[in-house]
Parts: C-alpha cells; structure tokens; sequence
C-alpha cells in the first residue's frame, strides 16, 4: 500500500525522513521550498491530487493534515485510510475565521517584511510549539530554506481561516480514520475529540509526552499509525 504524507507549514519533502517509510510520496505543499507559490485552497488540492494513484493510506502533519482531509473527502474512493496528527476540520464561526485570516495576514506581512531568518527565530518561540524546542536545530535548515514570498503566500491561502469549514461533511466520509493528537495540545486534542464523533468509522489516539508534532516527539506511535 502506497503511503503519502503531508506536511506541516515550514516543513518539506524531507519532513517524513527519520521515519524510514521507504516508497512513501512525500510532495511538496504550495508556498514551500521550490513549489510554487500557493493561490486558493482548492488550487493546492488540485495540486497534490495526483499523488492519489490507486489505493493509498493518506497522512498530514498539521498544515497537511487539513489539505489531507480535503483530498480524502474529495476522493474517498483513492484512500484506503486517512491518518490525520493535530488537524482541525476548519472555523466554522464567521468572527472568529476573520480573526484568524487578520492574524495570519499580519504574520504574512511580516515575512515579507523582515524575511525568513527573523521569521522562523520568532516562529521557534510560537507557544503553541513549545513542545517542539528540542528540535529546533534539526528543523531550521529546512525552515530556512523557504522564501518570504512563497511561506507568506501558503499563510493567506491555506491558514486555517482560508481552509473551508468541513464539520458539515466529516459524517459522509466513510472511510477508517485514524486521530493522532499530543496529550500536551490541549487545543488539537479538543478539535480531535469533536471530529473522533463525528466520523462514522475512526480512531482516536490521544498521545502521552507529546506536543504538537507526533511525528517528531512519537514517531513509532506515528508509524503505528500508519500501518
């Protein structure tokens, strides 16, 4: 069974490395490294659709695990199962989406302003990635490795507040769905218990001695996961 992983905003193809998936399809999202800029939410779907060849067992981190539901509840019939690790299925409160585009829009603006290296200094002390602190070093490199442009492009386009709400369609995809969420994550763990309901056919895993990236902190729970 073919495995195809998405990553996170500021990852890329390399992300998935240190779990050993030999074969795994590992594209890279819009806005990241050499891809080209992100333009819409549905345009990056289009973009990495081809990687649904066949049957495939249909992973994302984070960013990509939002672009992962969207593919699979646009083809259900190409994925075998969907693992989804600190994802949401989108904002459904008209303010609080508005809220999050402004906030987004402001950390575009300031990509764009002080560049990728100020960025991802300030990035590194996001509250929410606390958790992710030991791995800073290894993750700079390929955080550094983006440009201004393309990060603050994927930011307006596939921000949470840009990704459409799909609380509404989460009971039609009848497919085995697989949660992933750290027990540090107060937040992802709530957003995975509300989608663990509302799936007809899932699996919730909430994580102990993790945080926000599963595949970093407990990459054989993430491997588990997968197979």
């Amino acid at each position: 069974m073919t495995v195809v992983l998405l990553h996170g905003f500021t990852g890329s193809a390399r992300s998935f490395d240190h779990l050993g998936l030999t074969g795994a399809r590992t594209p890279v999202i819009p806005g990241h490294g050499k891809a080209p800029p992100a333009v819409s939410w549905e345009a990056t779907l289009d973009r990495i659709e081809p990687n649904l060849l066949g049957k495939v067992v249909l992973g994302g981190y984070s960013m990509g695990a939002r672009i992962a539901l969207g593919l699979a509840l646009r083809h259900p019939d190409r994925v075998e199962k969907l693992v989804l690790a600190s994802g949401t299925a989108g904002i459904e409160d008209p303010l609080e989406r508005t809220n999050r585009i402004d906030e987004d829009e402001r950390l575009a603006q300031s990509l764009e302003q002080d560049g990728v290296p100020a960025f991802v200094k300030k990035w590194e002390q996001h509250p929410a990635l606390a958790s992710l602190k030991p791995f800073a070093a290894q993750l700079r490199p390929e955080r550094l490795a983006h440009s201004a442009s393309g990060l603050a492009s994927a930011l307006r386009q596939l921000g949470t507040g840009a990704q459409p709400s799909y609380w509404a369609d989460l009971a039609n995809l009848n497919i085995p769905v697989l949660l992933l969420a750290g027990a540090g994550d107060p937040r992802f763990i709530a957003l995975a218990r509300r989608m663990h309901k509302a799936f007809p056919q899932s699996e919730l895993r909430e994580l102990s001695n993790c945080g926000h990236a599963p595949h970093l902190e407990r990459p054989e729970a993430f491997l588990e996961a997968l197979r």
